[in-house]
């Protein structure tokens, strides 16, 4: 059984220019802006060309895939992968750079008795108010998957 979910069914995607959201082109010319100023200051001479690397960098590192920008995703990567060097050799260059950042290098070690265990709290789990459908198209019918208390129950809507 599974639902089919739309994506950002929330969120309005206005496009801008060559499919690029307008926010997204903003941002970038703002950034480009701000460089060519600063840039002004110190390299008189440099100052359009970094304005406009500048501007294509901001433009590039925030398009998004899977909701993540790209600079987040390459910032999470790199994360990762220092805390997958550090928990192969506690000794080593990363493992040092992880713990001098005081990243936890015990979230790379899964424990199965400890991701799998039971709730301790003895919460009891209810599941007689759901109803359960293949598709959500049949919700609106009255033929779906009930949990009841007892078999052969009268099931009350």
């Amino acid at each position: 059984m599974s639902a089919e979910f739309k994506s950002h069914v929330l969120m309005r995607d206005e496009k801008g220019f060559f499919g690029i959201a307008f926010k997204r082109l903003i941002l970038a010319a703002v950034a480009g802006g701000l460089a060519y100023s600063v840039s002004r200051f110190g390299a008189l001479g440099a100052a359009i060309p970094l304005g406009i690397g500048v501007a294509l960098l901001v433009l590039v590192m925030s398009g998004t895939r899977g909701g993540l920008p790209l600079w987040q995703r390459l910032l999470l990567r790199g994360r990762g992968s220092l805390l997958l060097a550090a928990g192969r050799d506690p000794g080593s260059l990363p493992a040092q750079v992880a713990v001098s950042l005081e990243l936890p290098v015990d979230l790379m070690r899964l424990d199965g008795a400890v991701v799998f265990a039971p709730p301790q709290s003895g919460v009891e789990v209810d599941m007689r108010e759901w109803v359960t459908f293949a598709r959500a198209s049949e919700a609106d019918a009255d033929d779906g998957l009930v949990f009841v208390d007892a078999p052969m129950q009268e099931v009350t809507r």
